[in-house]
């Protein structure tokens, strides 16, 4: 039986350089600058493929000593506020 699920994706005019292990994001539509701890870095690396919720905080409990209970919370607030800011697409697929 497969299951509705949300996934996130970078949109592709917001550019990303690495910073010392932090990320600077701009915007090309607005202008706006953002930056990125190394977790939220993570978290937008895995962003330029189509990932759920899920999928995104096993990257989080992959890279860094996390448990998912931990960082779930953290990734949708982190999520919440790039959707905000217009830099990601959210989409409902099949899982």
């Amino acid at each position: 039986m497969t299951q509705k699920a949300s996934f996130f994706v970078a949109k592709q005019d917001v550019m990303d350089c690495d910073i010392g292990g932090d990320r600077a994001l701009l915007d090309l539509q607005t202008n706006t600058y953002f930056t990125l701890n190394p977790t939220a870095s993570e978290v937008w690396m895995a962003l330029s493929e189509r990932k759920s919720l899920d999928q995104l905080v096993d990257v989080v409990t992959d890279a860094f000593d996390v448990t998912a209970a931990q960082c779930r919370a953290d990734i949708e607030a982190l999520l919440s506020a790039m959707h905000e800011a217009n830099i990601i697409e959210t989409a409902t697929g099949e899982t």
